[in-house]
């Protein structure tokens, strides 16, 4: 059910690689950009694209992934196959897929009318920021790794994920 989605998110002379596990996403088409907002066909949702200094990159299993600076990225999984439970249930099992790793803060909030989970977690080496949204039948993972200026990458990422909007009722 679940899958690592960035195996690396790292580009060629980083000099690390950053494993996060996720869910896996179903679009094989995938998100396409048209003023300013990329739109997912198959699902039908939204999500504006980030400022410029993040790149789009094709990322395993992600429906959507960017690169920017200080080696930060972010990205969305959505799936809308298997069980779906709560997003605090979700959200826990993401985290198991990071491996050792220490959780800062969780709270629970409200993404486009449907319950999310956010965390923030510390990694060796990097930090971490995820937020989980439960929208049976599907799920949609939100995460961004920052090893370097996570505050900045962090505001960028909080202004991405909240921008997020369905086309049609799931």
């Amino acid at each position: 059910m679940f899958g690592v989605w960035a195996r690396a998110l790292s580009a060629r002379g980083m000099g690390r690689t950053i494993a996060l596990a996720a869910v896996a996403a179903g679009c094989a088409s995938g998100p396409t950009l048209r003023d300013g907002v990329y739109r997912d066909p198959a699902q039908q949702w939204t999500i504006a694209a980030p400022p410029p200094g993040w790149t789009r990159v094709e990322v395993e299993d992600t429906a959507l992934a960017f690169r920017g600076p200080g080696d930060a990225s972010m990205a969305v999984t959505s799936r809308c196959e298997g069980a779906v439970g709560s997003a605090a249930v979700m959200a826990q099992r993401l985290r198991a897929g990071l491996g050792p790793s220490q959780l800062v803060e969780t709270r629970g909030l409200d993404l486009a009318g449907r319950p999310a989970e956010r965390q923030l977690l510390a990694l060796p080496n990097t930090r971490v920021a995820a937020v989980t949204r439960a929208a049976p039948p599907c799920v949609q993972d939100f995460v961004l790794v920052a090893p370097r200026d996570f505050d900045a990458a962090l505001r960028v990422f909080d202004a991405w994920w909240t921008s997020f909007a369905p086309e049609s009722s799931r």
